[in-house]
């Protein structure tokens, strides 16, 4: 390949370069086509051999040859993406693809499919899902899928499937590997080279080999070299696969969401570390990566001979399937001149941190005895036996067969998978003299070199199975002793306090304390100067790992925890009585040490110092002697007052001598603590418990190792808890030393319990001086439990210290020197699970302490500090808001202000937004005119983390600070700004479904108060809008403008909401130039999301945002150049913001815009309904048509689809049902017929019911009505009035009525003459509201009447051109005339047009704004004519019926 994979560690920028890498691989794969094809063709070969191989004669299952296909196809549906140049065939083909490889990618990896192990067909499947997911623009699963593929099997993943990436992302780390295996195969090489001795050992051994050597080659001398390419290529697999773990937990870390800190990166550990200088050379050709396999080695068990000669064994790796020794290496490090300089330089550093460490002993060696150069030389070597030891692979030996049945076959049938050749080959090492005698080379680096031999007695020689020689004794293989990693280079014991040095060595902190002490300023192993004259804090990380091998290994931990760990490592002395009286390779482990808060280490330090003096033993002896007795009567007497005596008198003794730790280790023997807990279980005496619980308290401070005790059985626990239970608040100490796990602490439900110790307002400790206080150490229990857990725990928890009155007990405890962080901790749990409980913190804390926190903790202490006060000021009531900021600003010795501007500047990104939020906040309290240096920074703190792309998180941060600053909140804290905004666009269901969560209730008493609260909260966001808008003209403007077109669907929503927040605030104060500067930066985003988003909430957010863009000129004619394109989006959202109608009343009264352009209509269904006659009228209400016909049916549909839909036909009226009328409430529907019968109707869901039935003794032609009166006209002149009981009262006039409306108490009447008469149902009289022209009385008439925003619409015979005019009801002037030729049958008005019909069956459209004629629609209708005509309230559709009983639809766009 010809990309550059080159992949640099570095901890704060791992992610990106895992990301370049393997996306310039894939990259590189993607176009090169034919390398594809190559390498399907080359795992296709594979998979033939395999089919080709003999095996059993079993049938294969049709299971499996489906997930084979899978494959196949899941393969060639990726091709065909990468090939075609469609986007949606490439979409498709990429889902269908990506269905079918993760077929093959879940297989479980220990088991077959087919004969073919499922390790190498999911490495496969996630190799081309890293491709598939690359298509997509997905890096970083993509990531994720190659990593998995190492993980899944890295053996083909490194030979096969990826070995550039491999080389570039994997090598780096194998430096060490490398140089083991080079130095291994010279020492096995050197016995078959004649006079070896006289060579150097840096010699080239390549120019020296040849094909007589090779034939010399004995066949012990080459199983172990096969021995050891086995165990090397192991090692690099597992290393890999060890590597590729750990990149994906940091691909998965996020430092804005997780509190732990970044996975410490691993280190790929030898089974033996590098001593020689190969520095001057380039790796030799037979370090090799992965054999070459060829096309034939499948994956079906194979009888492969072994040839007893050396050529067959070195020379034929093609026939054998194994590492090819000299010929055909793809694999070195020189194919790569820089890859090669990275290696050899990590084996010249290895070497020489190896030789640091010999040099230490050989100085010392110096100076001492024979006897003792001989043990500390010994020493040394067991430590590289150990590296060795400490591979990850098992004993060679444990893979041997028997050489006896070797050697009498002659040759050997091999059962192997050719998919792991090299990593299953068999071998048979030849038995060797168990009476050989060993030697050791040390080689000084700054002397000439020294030889130290030693001899082995037999004893120490075991034999294995295979009759091989093993030189290591049982407890030193990989299954019996602890890792390298856990073991201390100085002391050679388990960690109990690693530290990590700036070098990247670790080292028990006692031990480098004590190098440190005696002036050294350098890495004991790197030689490396030290620049931090402090030690760095423990590696918890690696502790943790420490606990979990005890927990898988607690016999061996408990073999090792016994020995005790050396007080000096650095004098002579320590090294004679450190030395072990075991076989040289053993090494003396301690006990591991599990993570120990530092808040409370006082007393421990003081516990933990260990005088070595002669005097001091003495004192320690006499003090052991008088403790003897009581010792004896804890551990032996079943007399309960003889042992709480005892107990008494061993404190007494104890607080008396005033010795060191002798006394500890002393007491910490596992038969005296158990005494202890026997007396600790079964006493109830107060006085003795709490003296037990000091001595326990004591020695678990001196020796983490009583504590492992302690925790070994449940039922101590259990003991403590119940102690806890009964009121013994010491007991809490003790359980806070034994560090449980959260699962341990939630199991027994201590919540209460320890808010119960907390609570106490005396604490009585019976003079005792413990480690950690009972309540701190209650206190750092319960935000073990309250913080620890899922959400649900977490929740659950909070709950239980919100409801127990726990929060003013916590506050109270503020003031106590240790655990305030635990206590802050607490409080914003249980604020965020809970924000009723914001006003009672807010009410009842002292912000003294929390400050004083803030000034003198640490970078993550005032990271918690920070996020409490911020939570803390966003409360409902902004006057209490601004209280508190008061006090933040106010109190403490320092300046608040200025130290949290210092911590803006030095925090992390993620931390930026909410620290600048804050220090905005409190600058605020002035007038916001006045600039100030902590409003530019805060400022240009979160226009920097709203414009980093790379770091989405800190941009989802700002815009979440960003929505909090508008100060609108609902009850204690929630935000509420977008359903605010959405209720302000006239939107308001989202507003009202939160309200009634809150449930929030004001009375009379406390509306004066929230009107101030409002006028508070008012003023505020304006001073925050302004300051926010104008900081460097309008700069926030440009940056919201990239967060709404961001990828990450979260950030482009909030900045949709701070952006429409921003734009609205800003018409509510002066322009100072900067509504130009969001115009131009906003008003083309607004749009897109006006026309494109699907979401209902975002169109009506951006459509509040152009509604102050439309108010002035310069953004009317900005707007207007997209009218055309939007008007549909906007007459469709009308109907649910009424904003939307100012938008366009500002569009269409623009000069330029012709109205007809935005006009459209498209013809819908038409319905046959001939068999139920004449359609005589229509109303639409509730997205429900009801239609009258003149057989007397009544007919619902539904018109929420393209066609309507019938739901219900009612045949109550025996006669035509000449006129519907609903009345404004929409609750009843009342219908008049020729059948002398008005009708009443309640209006449901799905159908209408009639209630009441009035005889009218007439025919009803028109009908008006409500719940207290109904009007009608029959064949005569005048109206009738019907109160619904009695008789009709008649109203004459001398007209005939052919249509009515009522507007409340008064009702309009369209007669003939071309008059309107308006009729008083209070008085019950009648007067003219309009009256024609009188040349024309009797002539003419009114036909339709519509009343809609206070004006009457009024239409029928055309008059001088006019057909219909239209009234305001208030003074009755005429705003509008219909200036048409032709008579108007029919009228029908929504919100936006007026719609008229003539008689020869056209419907002309009128705008309603300007009362003009935009356009007209023409109905086939034949002889008939249209009846009826009736549009929904939002102008979405329009039905019309005829005469012949048709009923047509449009879709008006």
């Amino acid at each position: 390949m010809g990309g550059n994979y080159r992949f640099k560690v570095e901890e704060n920028d791992i992610v990106g370069s895992l990301i370049s890498s393997v996306g310039s691989f894939i990259q590189d794969r993607l176009i090169d086509r034919e390398q594809r094809l190559r390498h399907k063709e080359q795992c296709a070969g594979r998979l033939a051999a395999d089919n080709a191989s003999p095996r059993s004669d079993t049938e294969v299952r049709y299971s499996d040859q489906a997930v084979l296909a899978n494959l196949d196809w899941g393969i060639d549906a990726l091709e065909e993406a990468i090939s075609t140049s469609n986007t949606e065939t490439k979409m498709a083909r990429l889902d269908y693809a990506e269905k079918m490889l993760q077929v093959c990618a879940l297989l479980n990896s220990a088991q077959k499919t087919a004969g073919v192990p499922n390790s190498y067909l999911s490495a496969w499947a996630h190799l081309n899902l890293s491709y598939l997911f690359k298509l997509r623009n997905e890096g970083h699963s993509a990531v994720l899928h190659i990593l998995e593929m190492f993980v899944v099997d890295p053996f083909f993943s490194r030979i096969d499937f990826a070995p550039e990436l491999w080389k570039s992302i994997f090598l780096p780390h194998m430096n060490s590997i490398l140089g083991w295996y080079t130095e291994e195969r010279k020492r096995i090489v050197m016995d078959v080279i004649p006079d070896a001795s006289d060579l150097s050992f840096t010699v080239d051994f390549d120019h020296c080999f040849d094909e007589s050597l090779l034939l010399s080659v004995r066949p012990e001398q080459a199983e172990k070299i096969q021995q050891l390419e086995q165990l090397y290529g192991q090692s690099l697999d597992d290393n890999t696969r060890l590597y590729a773990k750990h990149y994906k937990e940091c691909m998965n870390y996020d430092a804005a969401t997780s509190r732990r800190v970044i996975p410490m990166l691993p280190i790929a550990e030898p089974p033996m570390t590098p001593l020689r200088d190969f520095s001057s050379r380039s790796i030799p050709d037979y370090v090799k990566f992965g054999p070459i396999l060829p096309k034939s080695a499948g994956f079906a068990t194979a009888s492969l001979p072994i040839r007893t000669t050396a050529v067959s064994t070195l020379g034929n790796a093609e026939e054998s399937a194994g590492w090819d020794v000299v010929d055909e290496n793809p694999e070195e490090c020189e194919d790569s001149g820089e890859d090669s300089d990275g290696c050899l330089e990590a084996m010249e550093s290895s070497k020489e941190k190896d030789d640091d460490i010999v040099s230490v002993f050989s100085s010392r060696s110096s100076r001492s005895s024979s006897k003792e150069v001989e043990r500390q030389s010994l020493r040394a070597t067991s430590r590289r036996q150990s590296s060795h030891n400490s591979s990850p692979t098992g004993s060679p030996c444990s893979r041997t067969s028997s050489p006896k049945s070797a050697r009498s076959t002659g040759t050997m049938q091999t059962s192997m998978l050719r998919l792991l050749s090299t990593r299953a080959m068999d071998s048979n090492i030849s038995p060797t003299d168990t009476d050989e005698e060993t030697t050791e080379q040390f080689k000084s680096p700054r002397k000439s070199t020294q030889y130290v031999s030693y001899k082995l007695p037999k004893s120490s020689l075991n034999h294995g199975e295979d009759c091989s020689l093993s030189y290591i004794s049982s407890p030193l293989t990989p299954k019996s002793r602890p890792p390298k990693d856990f073991v201390c280079p100085i002391t050679g014991q388990i960690f109990n306090d690693p530290v990590t040095l700036e070098t990247g060595q670790t080292y028990e902190r006692k031990a480098i304390q004590e190098w440190m002490s005696r002036g050294n300023t350098t890495c004991p192993i790197t030689r490396q100067p030290l620049s931090a004259a402090s030690l760095p804090k423990t590696n918890y990380v690696l502790k943790r790992l420490i606990t979990s091998w005890k927990d898988q290994h607690p016999e061996l931990a408990r073999e090792f925890s016994s020995l005790e760990t050396p007080q000096n490592y650095y004098t002579s002395s320590s090294f004679q009585n450190d030395i072990p009286s075991t076989l040289p390779g053993q090494r003396i482990i301690s006990s591991e040490v599990e993570y120990k808060p530092q808040r409370f280490t006082t007393a421990a330090a003081t516990l933990s110092t260990s005088p070595t003096s002669v005097i001091s033993q003495t004192s320690n002896e006499a003090v052991i002697n008088a403790l003897k007795p009581y010792i004896l009567c804890i551990c032996n007497s079943e007399d309960l007052q003889e042992c709480e005596a005892a107990v008494l008198e061993i404190v007494k003794v104890w607080s008396e001598s005033n010795v060191g730790s002798g006394i500890h280790s002393y007491l910490s023997s596992p038969t005296i603590v158990n005494g202890f807990l026997e007396v600790l279980s079964a006493s109830t005496n107060k006085d003795v418990l709490k003296t037990t619980i000091y001595i326990l308290s004591q020695l678990i401070c001196a020796d983490d190792h009583v504590g492992d005790l302690l925790t070994s059985i449940d039922s101590d626990f259990y003991c403590l808890a119940d102690l806890m239970r009964k009121g013994l608040s010491e007991a809490a100490i003790l359980v806070y030393q034994l560090r449980p796990s959260f699962s341990q602490l939630s199991s027994h439900n201590l919540v209460q319990t320890l808010l119960h110790i907390i609570s106490k307002k005396s604490e009585d400790h019976a003079g005792f001086q413990y480690a950690v206080a009972p309540k701190d150490a209650a206190i750092a229990l319960l935000e073990q439990i309250v913080a620890g857990g899922d959400g649900s725990e977490r929740s659950q928890n909070a709950m239980i210290v919100i409801k127990e009155n726990g929060i003013p007990a916590l506050l109270s405890c503020l003031n106590r020197a240790d655990g305030k962080e635990s206590i802050l901790s607490i409080l914003l749990c249980c604020i965020r699970i809970d924000t009723a409980c914001k006003s009672i913190v807010a009410s009842k804390i002292e912000l003294s302490p929390i400050l004083e926190l803030f000034h003198g903790g640490n970078d993550s202490v005032r990271g918690i500090c920070i996020e409490f006060l911020c939570e803390l000021v966003q409360m409902g009531r902004r006057t209490f808001s601004n209280q508190i900021l008061q006090i933040i600003k106010d109190e403490g010795t320092f300046s608040t202000m200025h130290t949290l501007l210092v911590y803006l500047q030095m925090s992390p990104m993620v931390q930026k937004p909410v620290i600048a939020t804050l220090l905005l906040q409190l600058d605020l309290l002035a007038a916001p005119q006045k600039m100030s240096i902590y409003r530019e920074e805060a400022m240009e703190a979160l226009l920097e983390a709203l414009q980093r792309k790379d770091f989405p998180s800190s941009q989802v941060m700002a815009l979440g600070t960003l929505s909090s600053l508008s100060g609108h909140f609902v009850g204690s804290s929630k935000a509420y700004m977008e359903c605010w905004l959405l209720k302000i666009a006239g939107f308001d269901q989202p507003y009202n479904a939160m309200m009634r969560g809150e449930g929030t209730k004001t009375n009379e008493a406390e509306f004066a108060e929230m009107r101030e609260e409002e006028k508070s909260a008012r003023n505020w966001e304006k001073r925050m809008a302004f300051v926010l808008s104008n900081h460097e003209k309008g700069l926030i403007f440009k940056a919201l403008e990239e967060c709404l077109v961001s990828n990450s669907i979260e950030i482009a929503k909030s900045s949709l909401v701070v952006a429409t927040w921003l734009v609205y605030m800003l018409y509510s104060f002066p322009d100072c130039g900067i509504r130009d500067v969001a115009r131009k930066c906003l008003l083309e985003k607004f749009i897109t999301v006006l026309q494109s988003s699907k979401n209902l909430e975002e169109k009506i957010l951006a459509a509040l945002a152009l509604r102050g863009f439309v108010t002035e000129p310069r953004g009317q004619n900005e707007m207007g150049a997209y009218a055309k394109s939007m008007w549909k989006t906007l007459r469709r959202l009308k109907k649910s913001c009424t904003v939307v109608h100012d938008i366009m009343k500002a569009l269409m009264n623009l000069p330029y815009m012709d109205a007809a352009e935005l006009w459209s209509c498209v013809e819908g269904p038409e319905l046959d309904m001939s068999m139920n006659g004449e359609i005589l009228s229509m109303l639409h209400i509730r997205n429900r048509l009801i239609s009258s016909h003149s057989d007397g049916t009544i007919k619902v549909w539904d018109t929420g689809k393209r066609a309507p839909r019938l739901i219900q036909e009612a045949r109550e009226h025996t006669k035509a049902v000449t006129c519907l009328y609903v009345p404004p409430s929409c609750d009843k529907l009342y219908s008049g017929s020729l059948d002398k019968t008005i009708r009443v109707w309640t209006i449901r869901q799905e159908e209408i019911h009639c209630i009441q039935v009035h005889d009218v003794k007439e025919g009803v032609v028109a009908l008006a009505a409500n719940a207290s009166v109904a009007c009608f006209s029959s064949q005569g002149n005048g109206v009738k009035v019907y109160n619904w009981s009695g008789i009709p009262k008649n109203i004459s006039f001398n007209h005939k009525v052919k249509c009515m409306k009522l507007e409340g108490d008064k009702l309009y009447c369209g007669c003939s003459g071309y008059c309107v008469q308006e009729v008083d149902l209070k008085t019950n009289t009648s007067s003219a509201f309009y009256s024609g022209a009188k040349k024309l009385l009797g002539k003419q008439t009114i036909y339709s009447l519509q009343i809609q925003d206070s004006l009457l619409y009024t239409s029928g015979s055309s008059v001088d051109g006019i057909a219909g005019k239209v009234f305001k009801l208030s003074n009755k002037a005429v705003v509008g005339s219909l200036a048409t030729g032709v008579d108007v049958q029919q009228c029908s008005v929504n919100n936006d047009f007026i719609f008229t019909v003539t008689k020869c069956g056209i419907i002309e459209v009128w705008l309603k704004e300007r009362i003009t004629k935009i356009a007209y629609i023409k109905m086939d209708v034949g002889h008939a004519r249209i009846t009826s005509i009736v549009s929904d309230a939002h102008g979405q559709k329009l039905f019309a019926g005829t005469s012949d009983g048709r009923l047509q639809i449009w879709s008006l766009e």
